[in-house]
């Protein structure tokens, strides 16, 4: 099973099968190229909007192919920020085959993927638990699994000391989980002890403005820790891209 770093990895990485005109040898030739996928992406389905441009142009002319029909519901999920890494390849592929890129590059397939294409916290999140087995993956669940959801008071971590690796952060608002839009994120590692440049590494996918590339292995430094107290559970307070105050809750799934 991939740790979270290892499967970030794999959306830095995306395998796109291009044909290439070689005027040298005067013949084409098939050629995997290398995309990354660096931006944030959350759907808005109001017209007019930014996102939902994107989504269309992603999304569009595949009534009549056959390419499309197969893999309308991964190309779907990639358009809304939500997919898979293979989903994501199967975008591209799709935009390549549309006309969307013409005479494909590994340039010109950055450009267009950095134009369009993104990916929210909750896409990476729910991808990553399909990835180790915790969840299985359908177009259904990455579609309408949002950050919030992922919180239950009932699988908290109460005890900072017993995190640990693939366990969730879930942004707070006070003592009540952030909705509109919230947050989530995957811890990589924790010790207890202070550290430079913070005592956690976390996986995220995160809109906040130090966050370069968008979807990135992080430091937070853990400012503060408040016990759990009655059905609240415990809330660790942290500072994450240069920004101190984040309260989040600790969730195993």
């Amino acid at each position: 099973m991939p740790t979270a770093v290892e499967f970030m990895r794999q959306y830095r990485d995306l395998k796109v099968k291009i044909v290439v005109d070689d005027p040298v040898n005067r013949q084409c030739r098939e050629e995997t190229v290398s995309v990354e996928l660096k931006k944030y992406f959350m759907m808005s389905w109001k017209e007019g909007t930014e996102e939902l441009k994107d989504f269309n142009d992603v999304t569009s002319g595949g009534k009549k192919s056959d390419f499309y029909k197969t893999n309308k519901l991964r190309i779907l999920a990639a358009a809304m920020g939500k997919g898979a890494p293979q989903d994501y390849q199967l975008a591209l592929e799709w935009a390549v085959l549309s006309g969307k890129v013409k005479n494909p590059t590994k340039a010109s397939l950055q450009t267009y993927m950095d134009e369009h294409m993104g990916i929210d916290c909750s896409g990476f999140v729910t991808n990553y638990l399909c990835a180790i087995g915790k969840k299985t993956y359908s177009y259904n669940l990455v579609g309408n699994t949002s950050a919030a959801s992922y919180f239950n008071a009932a699988n908290a971590v109460n005890d900072s000391t017993q995190v640990r690796q693939n366990d969730l952060l879930v942004w707070m608002s006070g003592n009540s989980v952030m909705t509109s839009p919230g947050h989530v994120a995957v811890v990589d590692w924790y010790t207890p002890q202070c550290l430079p440049g913070g005592n956690m590494r976390v996986v995220e996918a995160a809109g906040a403005s130090g966050a370069n590339p968008k979807l990135l292995d992080s430091m937070y430094t853990v400012e503060q820790i408040i016990p759990k107290k009655g059905t609240v559970p415990m809330i660790l307070v942290v500072k994450r891209h240069g920004q101190s105050g984040s309260r989040v809750a600790v969730i195993r799934v």
